[in-house]
């Protein structure tokens, strides 16, 4: 009996320990650390492209790129002079966008 009480004991904490976890409908990666990271150290930026280009990557295998991350890169290759593929992020974000 001590037995089967445990082991519900046991099951309903295991339940509510997963109904915890947030769950996020956009791909945001390491967004936030990364931003950080590079607003305190902007030598830092290759990193900081890296993220957001991988968490773009994650989020179109799930179709769930997040807000401003194409024109967050798309910004940061029209800074590097790179305008073209600046205008192909900013219309990318325009289309998922409007």
């Amino acid at each position: 009996m001590i037995r089967k009480v445990l082991t519900l004991v046991a099951l309903g904490a295991a339940m509510a320990a997963t109904a915890c976890a947030p769950a996020t409908r956009f791909e945001w990666g390491a967004y936030e650390q990364a931003l950080y990271a590079y607003t305190q150290n902007p030598e830092g930026r290759s990193v900081y492209k890296t993220s957001l280009e991988q968490a773009i990557e994650r989020g179109q295998k799930r179709n769930a790129v997040a807000p401003g991350m194409y024109a967050e890169l798309g910004y940061l290759y029209l800074e590097e002079g790179d305008s073209a593929a600046a205008l192909e992020h900013f219309q990318q974000e325009r289309i998922l966008f409007p």
